[in-house]
């Protein structure tokens, strides 16, 4: 079942002027959620770093993960502590299967902005794919206490309703994921929502 992943985030949905600002890619099995041109945006600070940072993202799109690090790492020197950033290079550190490294990424974004709710939804992610369920369902829960905006909390009920399917916890899958159903709108990511339904429905 796939995770739904929020690679490089903005505060805000409204921040994104049209959908050429974002991509949403199942090349890895995973919805994954790109944004792009955040200088404009102003959440990173360097045109340089943020023009980086969107090539990264369209590598990772595309599966090409290490070069996507590599990308990365060199916005990250540009701009160094951004949480976006750190964010970004926790998820492709997971990718590369380096768990322990993805979590220290996390680990320094909460540092950074421990309220950033989206650092635990990617942080969860890494954990799930590392099948340590239980933590990532606590990490979830506090990115919930966190989460304002009703659409992106339906993405964390989804992520928590995927754990509890790999768990083989049909029940619980299926009561999170109704709660996801009720607040998720985007068509790309509701279609996920039906498949992990008709999933637990079987």
């Amino acid at each position: 079942m796939r995770n739904l992943t929020f690679a490089f985030i903005i505060l805000t949905f409204s921040s994104c002027k049209t959908d050429k600002d974002k991509i949403i890619s199942k090349n890895s099995g995973d919805a994954e959620i790109y944004y792009l041109n955040l200088y404009e945006s102003g959440e990173l600070k360097d045109s340089i770093a943020s023009l980086t940072f969107d090539l990264a993202s369209e590598k990772s799109a595309k599966n090409k993960h290490l070069k996507a690090y590599e990308l990365y790492q060199k916005a990250n020197s540009i701009e160094p502590n951004n949480k976006l950033i750190l964010n970004a290079l926790g998820n492709e550190t997971a990718e590369l299967g380096r768990f322990k490294k993805s979590y220290e990424y996390f680990e320094k974004s909460l540092k950074i902005d421990s309220t950033f709710s989206l650092t635990y939804m990617n942080y969860g992610v890494s954990l799930n794919k590392n099948k340590e369920f239980d933590r990532a369902i606590a990490i979830y829960n506090i990115g919930l206490k966190y989460e304002t905006d009703s659409e992106r909390k339906g993405y964390f009920y989804y992520n928590i309703a995927n754990v509890y399917y790999q768990m083989d916890d049909y029940k619980n899958s299926n009561k999170y994921n109704n709660k996801a159903i009720e607040l998720v709108k985007d068509r790309k990511v509701r279609e996920d929502l039906l498949e992990l339904k008709d999933a637990v429905s079987d």
